[in-house]
């Protein structure tokens, strides 16, 4: 089973990262086998484990939380198609060359309707005082989310700095 993840990034483009491990750390650690040098990424944020069957992507007890479809995850089974957020990261899940297109208009309009780092459910409102409180602001009117990837650095290098380690310390790629 061939199994990548996406980068879907803001500008539409996309970057295609194979998984050819059976485990693999995501984070912002230097040893991580796939590094996203974000400061809302966790040292080690998730683990992806390619097992026989499909992969299950696990947090690590990240800060920010792992979402899978817009839902935070403890742990979970991916399967083709889902959006993977991380940090301020969109990947989209790819197994065996499905999905064959990713509508990256489409992923990023998904990810900015919800927001990737919301809370599955709102919190319970407070009773409201009864003095002159202001009113709550309308949903129309509430500023909407950027889309959870970043904008590149003008000052780095490479739009987005992955480092992929092989078991063997081989260069990095």
């Amino acid at each position: 089973m061939e199994t990548s993840l996406v980068l879907v990034n803001r500008d539409g483009s996309q970057r295609e990262v194979p998984l050819k491990k059976a485990r693999v750390i995501i984070g912002r650690q230097a040893d991580a086998t796939m590094r996203l040098p974000d400061p809302n990424v966790s040292r080690q944020h998730c683990e992806l484990q390619l097992d026989a069957g499909r992969p299950v992507l696990k947090d690590l007890g990240s800060s920010n939380g792992t979402y899978v479809n817009r839902r935070r995850i403890s742990q979970t089974e991916l399967s083709a198609g889902d959006t993977v957020s991380i940090g301020p990261f969109l990947f989209v899940v790819k197994i065996d060359g499905e999905p064959g297109k990713i509508d990256s208009e489409e992923v990023l309009e998904d990810a900015v309707a919800v927001g990737t780092a919301a809370p599955t459910q709102a919190p319970a409102p407070k009773p409201a005082a009864k003095s002159a409180a202001k009113p709550a602001p309308r949903p129309e009117s509430l500023p909407t989310r950027e889309p959870p990837t970043r904008t590149p650095d003008p000052d780095d290098s490479d739009e987005f700095n992955f480092d992929f380690l092989d078991e063997k310390d081989e260069p990095k790629l």
